[in-house]
C-alpha cells in the first residue's frame, strides 16, 4: 500500500496535479481578494456616480426655489427628498449659512465634517456625510447638508464577497476533480500550446501551430488552430465594421452624441468641433455637459428638456443656443431619440443636433427690417405732423434757457437768435436779426468786449476748425465774464454741414463765486493769511524746486508766548484783534519772495525760498522785534505779547516737510525754554 503511494506521489500526472492544485488555491485566493477589491472600488464608484447624479438633481431641484427664496416649496422638496431619497438628514442653507429647511438633524448640534465622495468613508462607518453647492450660473445660492446610510452598500459588499469565496471553492473543487482526471491523460509536453495561448492573449495575430500527433494533444491542437482562425476572422470582421461605423458617423456633417441612461456622453462625433470649437475628447471628459455648452440663458430650459428625453421621449426641433469655445453663441437645432438593444434594454439616448446660425440670422434680420420699417414710417408720420409744434416748443425752450444761442447759416447769416443772446449783446428784441452777416453783428458788439482783438482771434480760429471749439472766456467792459462754445451743424449728408451754432453763458456769477472759493480754501477768514492747507502745498514745491536746483530754503516756526493770557482775561474779540494786527504788522515786513502762513490758533510760519542761515535769523530778529513792540489796550488796561521763533533750513537740518516742520518746532522750544521772547536755529543734540 505504502508502495502504491510511493509510485502515485512520483508520476507526473499526480505532480502535475499537486502543483496545479498548489497554484489553482493561490490563484483563487488572489483572485478572490483581488474580486473583494474590485467590487468595493466597483461599490464605491458606482456610489460616487449617483452622488454625482444627486447633486446634478438637487441642484436643479433646489436653486431656482432657493434664488426666489420660497421657503413652503423649500421645506416640502426636502421632506419628499429625505422619503424618496433614503437620506438619514437632510439640511438646506441659504448663503448666509442660514438654515432654510431640515429634516431628520437636530439643529442644536453642529453639522457633521462632509466629504467630497465615497473614497474617504472610513472603513465601518455607518452613514455617509455630504454636501452639495446650490447655484444658479456663477452666482452661489447655498449649500445642502445631507447624511445617506452605507448599509446597503456593506450588505452589497458581504454578499458579493461570500458568493465570490463559494463560487471560488466550488471552481477549486470541480477543478481539482477534472486535474485528476485528466492528468492521467495529459502527460506530453503542452509548452507549443501554452505559447500559443499566450500570443492569442498578447494580441498576436494569425497564431497558427504545428500538429505534431494525432491523439488528443493533437486534436487540441487543431482545435485551437480553428479557433484562432475563427477569431482572426471575427475580429476581421469587427474591425470592417467598426470602420464602416466611424467612416458614418464621424464624417456625418451634423453633430451625432450618445448618452447613457444616467445622461452620460459616452460617444460623440468630429463635427462636435466644427459647430463649437470643442473636440470630443473635451466633451466626453467634461464634468457638466450642459455648463460647457449651452448658452447662459438657455441652460435651465435645456436642463429640464435633458431630464424629459432621458425618461425616454422622443423629441425633435428643439431650437437652442450653444456658447462655442472662442465665446461666441451659435444656434442650433436637436432632435432625439432613446435606443434600445435587441432584448429590449434601454441603452441611453441618441441626439442629432444641425447647425441653424445662418438661418436664424436671416430670420433676425428680417425681423430687424420690418421693424425698422415700420419705425421710419411712425418717423416720418410723426415729424410730418409735429414738426410745426417741435419748432415752437424748441423755440421757447431756447427763450427761457439761460445761455444765448445763436445759429448761423454757412453763408455767415444769422438763421436764429434766441433771447438771451440779445440780452448778452445787447440787440433788441424788437430788431429783425435774420439775415445779419455774423461780420455785422461782431462790429457791432465790439464796444463791449474788453479786449476785442484777442476775441476775433478767437472766432476766426473757430471758424477754421471743424470740431467743437473749447469754452473761451470773454472779458466784457461792464465787469461781466461771457463764455462761448461753437460747433458745426452737421447735414443730411455725411461730411456736409449747413452752418454753424454759437452758445453763449454769462458766468460772471461763476467766476466769483470760483474766487470766493479760493479764498476760502487757501485763506484763513480771521487774518487773511495762508491756511494750514496752503502752508503744506507751498512747503512741499519749494522743498521740491529746491532740491531741483540744488538750492536752500528755510522755515520760521512763529508761536505767541502771552497770547492766552490775553485771550482768557479779555476775551475772545480781543484774541482776534491781536491776531488780525500781527498779521498786519509781520504782513508788512515780509518780503516779496517771503510767503506768511497762520497754521494754528496763534501759530504762525514763513517760508523763505534761495534764503541762508544768517538771512533766516535776521529774519527771525525782525519778526520778533515787530511782535515785542506792538501794544495794546483793553478795557483800559495795556496788554502786550512776544514770540519764540525756530529756525530750521533745507537741506542742512531736513530732507523733507514733516521732517523740516519737526525741525523747526524743535528750535522753537528749545527757544521758549531758554526764556521766550527770542529765537533759535536747530542743533541736532546727537552732535552736542
Amino acid at each position: 500500500m505504502l508502495d502504491t503511494l510511493k509510485n502515485i506521489s512520483r508520476s507526473l500526472r499526480f505532480r502535475l496535479v499537486a502543483a496545479a492544485s498548489i497554484v489553482l488555491v493561490l490563484m483563487l485566493a488572489v483572485l478572490v481578494a483581488n474580486s473583494v477589491r474590485l467590487m468595493d472600488s466597483a461599490l464605491i464608484e458606482r456610489e460616487n456616480e449617483r452622488l454625482t447624479e444627486l447633486r446634478v438633481l438637487l441642484n436643479a431641484a433646489l436653486a431656482e426655489p432657493l434664488a426666489e427664496t420660497n421657503y413652503a416649496t423649500l421645506t416640502r422638496l426636502v421632506r419628499q427628498l429625505r422619503q424618496d431619497r433614503g437620506m438619514v438628514y437632510v439640511v438646506l442653507v441659504d448663503h448666509n449659512r442660514r438654515v432654510v429647511a431640515a429634516e431628520g438633524w437636530d439643529l442644536d448640534k453642529p453639522l457633521p465634517p462632509t466629504r467630497k465622495d465615497f473614497a474617504e468613508l472610513p472603513r465601518g462607518a455607518s452613514r455617509f456625510d455630504g454636501v452639495t453647492q446650490l447655484a444658479i450660473g456663477q452666482r452661489v445660492l447655498g449649500h445642502l447638508y445631507f447624511g445617506v446610510s452605507t448599509d446597503f452598500v456593506r450588505q452589497a459588499g458581504n454578499r458579493l464577497l461570500w458568493q465570490s469565496v463559494a463560487i471560488g471553492w466550488a471552481a477549486f473543487v470541480l477543478t481539482v476533480i477534472l486535474l485528476f482526471a485528466i492528468g492521467y491523460w495529459l502527460t506530453r509536453n503542452l509548452r507549443r500550446l501554452q505559447q500559443g495561448v499566450a500570443a492569442l492573449e498578447s494580441g498576436e495575430a494569425t497564431v497558427r501551430l504545428a500538429v505534431g500527433s494525432n491523439d488528443e494533444i493533437g486534436a487540441l491542437t487543431r482545435a485551437f488552430n480553428r479557433m484562432a482562425q475563427a477569431l482572426d476572422e471575427r475580429v476581421d470582421a469587427l474591425k470592417k465594421s467598426e470602420s464602416r461605423f466611424h467612416a458614418i458617423a464621424d464624417f456625418t456633417y451634423g453633430v451625432e452624441a450618445w448618452f447613457n441612461p444616467q445622461g452620460r456622453l459616452i460617444w460623440i462625433n468630429r463635427s462636435v468641433e466644427r459647430v463649437t470649437g470643442y473636440t470630443p475628447l473635451e466633451c466626453l471628459l467634461s464634468a457638466n455637459l450642459i455648463d460647457m455648452l449651452v448658452f447662459d440663458k438657455d441652460r435651465k430650459h435645456a436642463l429640464e428638456v435633458g431630464v424629459k428625453a432621458l425618461r425616454g421621449s422622443t423629441g425633435d426641433n428643439f431650437e437652442v443656443r450653444l456658447k462655442r469655445k472662442d465665446g461666441a453663441v451659435v444656434w442650433i437645432v436637436l432632435n432625439w431619440q432613446p435606443i434600445y438593444s435587441d432584448s429590449n434594454e434601454y441603452l441611453g439616448l441618441r441626439v442629432s443636433a444641425d447647425e441653424i446660425q445662418s438661418r436664424k440670422e436671416a430670420e433676425l434680420k428680417q425681423l430687424d427690417t420690418v421693424v425698422e420699417l415700420r419705425r421710419a414710417q411712425a418717423l416720418k408720420e410723426y415729424y410730418l405732423t409735429h414738426s410745426n409744434e417741435e419748432r415752437s416748443r424748441l423755440e421757447a425752450l431756447l427763450n427761457v434757457m439761460k445761455v444765448g444761442v445763436l445759429f448761423v447759416d454757412s453763408g455767415h447769416r444769422i438763421v436764429y437768435a434766441n433771447k438771451p443772446c440779445r440780452h448778452i449783446w445787447g440787440i433788441p428784441e424788437s430788431e429783425n436779426m435774420t439775415g445779419m452777416r455774423d461780420t455785422v453783428l461782431l462790429d457791432r458788439t465790439a464796444a463791449l468786449r474788453a479786449d476785442d482783438a484777442a476775441y476775433r482771434s478767437h472766432v476766426a480760429e473757430a471758424l477754421a476748425g471743424s470740431g467743437v471749439t473749447e469754452p473761451f472766456e470773454i472779458a466784457m467792459r461792464d465787469g461781466r465774464t461771457v463764455a462761448d462754445v461753437s460747433a458745426l451743424v452737421p447735414g443730411a449728408k455725411p461730411g456736409q454741414h449747413i452752418g454753424r451754432v454759437w452758445i453763449y453763458e454769462d458766468i460772471t456769477r461763476q467766476k466769483q463765486l470760483e474766487t470766493e472759493l479760493t479764498q476760502l480754501a487757501e485763506r484763513d477768514p480771521l487774518t487773511n493769511l495762508y491756511n494750514r492747507r496752503r502752508f503744506h502745498e507751498e512747503l512741499d514745491r519749494i522743498i521740491a524746486d529746491a532740491s531741483r536746483r540744488k538750492a536752500h530754503a528755510g522755515l520760521l516756526a512763529i508761536d505767541l508766548d502771552a497770547f492766552k493770557p490775553i485771550n482768557d482775561e479779555f476775551g475772545h474779540q480781543a484774541g482776534d484783534t491781536v491776531l488780525t494786527t500781527l498779521a498786519a504788522e509781520v504782513g508788512s515786513i515780509v518780503r516779496r519772495n517771503e510767503i506768511f502762513f497762520r497754521v494754528g490758533g496763534d501759530e504762525f510760519a514763513i517760508l523763505a525760498p534761495d534764503t541762508s542761515e544768517e538771512e533766516m535769523i535776521g529774519l527771525a530778529r525782525r519778526v520778533g522785534s515787530t511782535i515785542s513792540g506792538m501794544r495794546f489796550t483793553f478795557n483800559g488796561r495795556a496788554a502786550r505779547l512776544t514770540a519764540s521763533l525756530g529756525i530750521a533750513l533745507y537741506p542742512n537740518h531736513a530732507l523733507n516737510g514733516e521732517e523740516i516742520i519737526a525741525r523747526a518746532d524743535n528750535a522753537m522750544y528749545q527757544a521758549k525754554l531758554s526764556g521766550k521772547n527770542r529765537w533759535a536755529v536747530y542743533r541736532d543734540p546727537t552732535l552736542h
